[in-house]
């Protein structure tokens, strides 16, 4: 298994991130597809199995999630790799998006499976192709520099460490070191589902990219860094104006209102985000739009959000939750 290209690059992951290598218990994000197969033979082979998890979520989205669900249990029953799983009931409301709505859910699954497993960190088996697919969504819905700063190599959620040391690799290679070891994987047909749109820009846009630019992974996952640089700075100037801003009330209108509209919104974005709220970007100018009336006789200023409202209480923004016990802003 030296050729495989998943354990090069976990290789310099874990050089460059001993704190993930040295983990007493590392769990792997474990669907039974190509990439995260890579990855569970890569950490079997520069760790051993003893220190590892198989963590699988069924989402129960398609007909075949318990067959996944299998190959995966006998999968790592044959690695000699400990394996943990979750059964999760997808609910989407109006409106909302398949994918997202599933994509959060597999993360909190993760975690918890993380949690009762004793994994110090899971490893995820994202690639430098889904980086780029990450990429170019986000352009197309219009994000600023967060969401085109596309998926982090590390990252803290639910209380979780996450890792993915496979963004320097691409889909292709991993799939032939597989094939050519005989190695067997599933396909998700999601994957290849052109009702979601990750799945045309694959098949559809991202061959298009590498005949204009062969280095393409490369470019775009550069521009994505620099994304990421850039959104650092505006988080850590937003977290200043915010501890500004703050009062033992809320957030101070007329401090808000000073920073004006740019940095009024990643100030407001971030306080909701500490308070487990998120705003579309359309939803956030218009709240910014209310804050910069207020001084104009706009004294009511209401917006319902999960689980509590954000509104006006004399001179301050305020967060009401629906227990009044558990009031705070």
């Amino acid at each position: 298994m030296l050729n495989n290209p998943a354990l090069a690059a976990l290789r310099r992951f874990a050089s460059q991130n001993p704190g993930v290598a040295q983990a007493e218990r590392i769990g792997i994000a474990f669907s039974g597809g190509a990439d995260s197969t890579a990855l569970l033979l890569a950490a079997r082979t520069l760790w051993g199995g003893g220190r590892l998890c198989a963590l699988h979520v069924n989402h129960g989205l398609q007909t075949s999630a318990q067959l996944f669900a299998q190959h995966c249990a006998q999968a790592c029953a044959a690695l000699d790799v400990a394996y943990a799983e979750a059964t999760l009931q997808v609910d989407v409301a109006r409106g909302q998006s398949l994918e997202e709505v599933a994509r959060e859910a597999r993360y909190l699954a993760l975690a918890k499976l993380a949690r009762e497993q004793n994994c110090a960190v899971v490893l995820l088996a994202q690639h430098g192709d889904d980086q780029v697919e990450t990429l170019l969504l986000a352009l197309l819905r219009g994000a600023g520099p967060r969401g085109l700063a596309a998926m982090p190599a590390q990252m803290q959620r639910h209380g979780c460490s996450f890792a993915r040391p496979l963004l320097d690799c691409g889909a292709a290679e991993l799939r032939s070191w597989l094939k050519a070891q005989a190695v067997s994987f599933l396909d998700d047909p999601m994957n290849a589902d052109p009702a979601f749109r990750r799945s045309r820009i694959r098949h559809e846009l991202v061959p298009v990219l590498a005949r204009l630019e062969p280095a393409y992974r490369q470019t775009l996952g550069r521009s994505a860094a620099l994304c990421a640089a850039a959104d650092a700075q505006i988080q850590s100037t937003a977290a200043q104006q915010l501890r500004l801003c703050m009062q033992p009330q809320g957030l101070d209108l007329a401090a808000l209102r000073a920073l004006g509209a740019v940095s009024a919104s990643e100030v407001l974005r971030l306080w909701l985000r500490q308070n487990g709220q998120r705003l579309d970007r359309a939803r956030t100018d218009e709240l910014v739009r209310q804050v910069l009336r207020t001084g104009q006789g706009a004294h009511r200023l209401e917006l319902r959000l999960p689980g509590c409202i954000l509104q006006r209480q004399g001179a301050c923004l305020r967060l009401k939750w629906g227990d009044a016990a558990a009031e705070k802003a």
